[in-house]
């Protein structure tokens, strides 16, 4: 099975906040976040975020760390893991998305973890990075599967944008959402967060 399991470290999860911390203050200007969902010990949450920049898989470890403080996990292409294996230690596993087989027994992973109160999972579903101006979000079935199965998880958007409008260096802005409806439509609610965002910057210029 080509399949590369999460096996944290205390030191690496430490260390790897503390350096995220740094880089933001050093790359943007600002960093805005808002949030309207807190978890409860009970629970379990799946997360998704849109991915349009090499470093957002930086900030999950750094979100649970800073905010919920959740049994964190977080899930990886195999071939970026591979290149970065240290991920591994803060609780990132592996998915092949050109291996049907290995990106079932991923998802289970990621299922079996949801079934422990107060986890969490972080996850992109497009899968790949996507240009900000690519047009609509289009998802790969991981997270409807998983949605699926893991029915009492609480399922959280988290809209990430970069403002470049106001100076040389950019606001980073952070959107983490409420609970989705059983009805509502992951990207196209992902879709109207980041619209929100967009329109209150443009209405602040």
């Amino acid at each position: 099975m080509n399949f590369i399991p999460a096996k944290e470290h205390p030191f690496y999860l430490w260390f790897f906040y503390y350096v995220t911390a740094y880089l933001l203050k050093r790359r943007f200007k600002e960093v805005h976040i808002e949030i309207k969902y807190r978890p409860s010990k009970h629970t379990s949450t799946l997360y998704y975020l849109n991915h349009n920049y090499w470093w957002d898989a930086l900030l999950p470890h750094y979100l649970n760390r800073r905010f919920f403080g959740q049994k964190f996990r977080g899930m990886m292409d195999i071939r970026q893991l591979k290149k970065h294996p240290f991920f591994t230690k803060i609780g990132v596993f592996s998915v092949d998305l050109d291996q049907p087989r290995s990106s079932i027994y991923s998802l289970r992973y990621a299922l079996n973890h949801l079934q422990t109160p107060n986890a969490s999972i972080y996850l992109f579903p497009e899968g790949e990075i996507v240009p900000v101006h690519s047009g609509p979000l289009e998802f790969k079935r991981g997270l409807t599967w998983l949605r699926n199965q893991a029915n009492t998880t609480d399922l959280v958007p988290i809209a990430i944008y970069v403002d470049y409008s106001k100076s040389s260096k950019p606001n980073l802005h952070i959107h983490i959402g409420s609970v989705l409806k059983a009805d509502e439509n992951p990207a196209a609610h992902l879709e109207k967060k980041l619209a929100h965002i967009k329109r209150r910057l443009h209405r602040a210029n």
